[in-house]
């Protein structure tokens, strides 16, 4: 029998359940460890909660042993909830200014395209064409 789409999505909220569980554990063990601060924030954004993704992220970024990639994951996050200006200025903390605005050009691109496509129904790009 094969998996609904329900089925996927619960599975996945359940990987994600148990990887922030993970990540909690590893904070008790290292307190403040930038890279799994990432990687718990990057969890809470791929379980759409933004605002506890963006609070996880900065608390890591905020870490002396703050590598580039953990300010880049709170630039992401930051974009993601709209806040564009702001996510090229902590973009830009890492790379130059180009690199940083050709960042936030593109993520804006890939939400005005999401919303593009729930505006058509048709939901995602990997949706299957009904054929016209």
């Amino acid at each position: 029998m094969a998996d609904t789409a329900a089925d996927y999505r619960a599975r996945a909220a359940a990987d994600l359940a148990e990887a922030q569980r993970y990540y909690a554990s590893a904070l008790r063990l290292m307190p403040d460890e930038p890279s799994v601060l990432s990687n718990l924030g990057l969890s809470y954004a791929l379980s759409k909660n933004l605002p506890q993704a963006e609070t996880t992220l900065r608390h890591a970024a905020e870490q002396r042993a703050a590598e580039p990639k953990v300010r880049q994951n709170l630039a992401l996050v930051v974009g993601l909830q709209g806040r564009f200006q702001e996510a090229e200025q902590i973009a830009s903390a890492d790379l130059s200014p180009a690199e940083a605005q050709a960042n936030v050009a593109y993520l804006r691109q890939m939400l005005a395209e999401q919303q593009q496509w729930k505006k058509d129904r048709r939901g995602s790009p990997l949706t299957p064409s009904t054929g016209s």
